[in-house]
């Protein structure tokens, strides 16, 4: 990707942004979901956050640990009710809905729910399947990213989620055509004060028509790292930026995220389908299985 300074790549950087207000947090019961509570509690910041929890609910038989399961409308009223309990008691407004799906069509509903309610952010745990199993078997984070166009928030850990006062934010750019999207999410995952972010460009070689390799120029990665600073730096934001070594860049985050200890990994997405992504080798669904943080996929970007 070419990295360019052009203005217009910026101008919706323009408009400041207090946090994400809108959040649909979808929960299955899992420890996926359950870690992802504590994680909206931190996004769901200020008097005007306001959570909306969806839990898809069928009829279908399956079996769990070899015994045939079906989940009643009690449990699953109990389950909505517990989560919305739990942010209720963190002070965050929050209601709950129930949405009917056939297996297959989960992705789908929380798409519909998520514009329904006008959603600037979606919540969803996820059980980290392989990219060849998320290709069969449909993985609803994967399949909700290219059916909604606002970020999501895909929490893979079980563990809770850290109490501390403000966020550490990774934000991976790759260059000027991402940035804007990107920096967008990462200001409003830091609307906690004392939040700080760390912009991050992993280095990257490429080979040229005539088969030479060459590697991108120090001073135009520098340029458009020192655009990003002064863009948070504006929004009152406590930033820093680092150029990591050359390597997959899945890889590269993931260590980044792990040695800066970082509460969330903001990345820009194409939003590309999931056989696509398989093919082209997509580095928000690698990470989505290198990593234990918290990954924050910005909206899609506005062609």
């Amino acid at each position: 990707m070419t990295l360019l300074t052009n203005s217009r790549c910026w101008k919706a950087l323009t408009v400041r942004i207090k946090g994400f207000s809108r959040i649909i947090l979808a929960t299955d019961g899992s420890g996926e979901a359950t870690a992802a509570v504590g994680v909206t509690r931190a996004f769901a910041y200020g008097p005007d956050a306001r959570v909306r929890v969806v839990h898809v609910w069928n009829l279908e038989v399956h079996h769990r640990h070899g015994v045939r399961d079906v989940e009643t409308r009690d449990e699953a009223n109990q389950l909505i009710d517990r989560t919305i309990n739990e942010l209720r008691a963190a002070g965050i407004e929050t209601d709950g809905e129930i949405l009917r799906a056939e297996k297959g069509l989960v992705a789908s509903a929380l798409a519909g729910a998520a514009k329904q309610f006008d959603a600037d952010l979606v919540v969803v745990g996820s059980r980290g399947l392989s990219e060849w199993q998320s290709m069969i078997k449909h993985s609803t984070s994967h399949e909700l990213l290219g059916s909604v166009d606002c970020p999501v928030l895909v929490v893979r850990s079980k563990d809770p989620a850290p109490v501390h006062k403000g966020q550490r934010v990774l934000v991976a750019v790759a260059g000027a055509d991402d940035m804007p999207s990107a920096l967008h999410a990462a200001i409003a995952a830091s609307a906690v004060p004392g939040s700080e972010v760390m912009v991050a460009h992993v280095l990257q070689s490429y080979m040229g028509v005539q088969g030479v390799a060459y590697i991108e120029p120090e001073e135009a990665i520098q340029a458009i790292l020192n655009r990003a600073l002064a863009t948070l730096k504006e929004e009152g934001i406590n930033a820093q930026s680092v150029v990591a070594h050359a390597g997959p860049v899945a890889q590269e985050v993931s260590e980044l995220a792990a040695s800066w200890n970082a509460d969330v990994i903001v990345l820009a997405s194409s939003r590309m389908g999931n056989f696509e992504s398989l093919l082209l080798g997509s580095v928000t669904h690698e990470l989505l299985h290198t990593t234990q943080k918290p990954v924050l996929i910005a909206e899609r970007p506005q062609r």
